[in-house]
């Protein structure tokens, strides 16, 4: 059985909602920022981040994009990626990591510039240029979704859309304003939602409405 070291609305959000989505067994983990910083999470992932999943065998896996990918390789019956090996599930790795490199990394800068410099001015700098960096992406992503969608891979649910979702909560300066400029990624989020496996999940996140995540 796994275990979801898991914080409200945190990364771990897309991999609690995919162990929902494959209905495979897990023991959830709540967890504190206060207890994700102490020495001794470190024992459990080796740099202090969330996600951490658990494995039966007792190691832990880390970083978010990783963790799909094994989840997605680990149970292909749950049909939530393009058949492994498949030139479609080429182009959903390249959507996935994508986004968690890009969309995610970048996002995470924004959000710390100001402990990267003490000075006002090249934080709101730095800030700036990131965030029309990060719009950048996301007119990419609606792009595709407006010439390919409803989901980022077609027609077909998979878990790059419940990765692209999360990533939707924390959009700058709110999710609304996201929505108001890309509809089709608005429909996305709308449809991600309107999930049956998802809502308890997304209710325990305070995110089953828009603007839940408040940041």
């Amino acid at each position: 059985m796994y275990k979801l070291y898991n914080v409200k609305c945190w990364g771990s959000l897309a991999i609690h909602c995919l162990l929902e989505e494959m209905e495979v067994p897990y023991t959830n983990i709540w967890m504190t920022p206060e207890q994700v910083r102490e020495s001794s999470f470190r024992a459990i992932s080796p740099l202090g981040e969330i996600p951490a999943l658990g494995l039966p065998d007792g190691r832990t896996l880390f970083e978010s994009g990783a963790i799909v990918s094994f989840l997605i390789a680990a149970h292909p019956e749950k049909h939530l990626s393009p058949p492994l090996g498949s030139e479609d599930y080429g182009e959903f790795m390249s959507l996935l990591y994508f986004m968690s490199l890009e969309i995610y990394g970048y996002g995470n800068v924004a959000y710390s510039a100001g402990a990267l410099t003490q000075d006002e001015v090249a934080r709101d700098y730095l800030q700036a240029r990131v965030r029309e960096k990060v719009e950048s992406y996301w007119q990419f992503m609606e792009k595709r979704l407006v010439s390919a969608g409803p989901w980022l891979m077609g027609r077909d649910f998979s878990a790059i859309d419940i990765y692209c979702f999360m990533l939707t909560l924390w959009a700058s300066p709110s999710e609304e304003a996201l929505h108001g400029k890309f509809p089709a990624l608005a429909k996305l989020t709308t449809a991600v939602r309107a999930r049956p496996k998802l809502k308890a999940v997304l209710e325990s996140h305070g995110v089953l409405t828009v603007g839940g995540y408040g940041g």
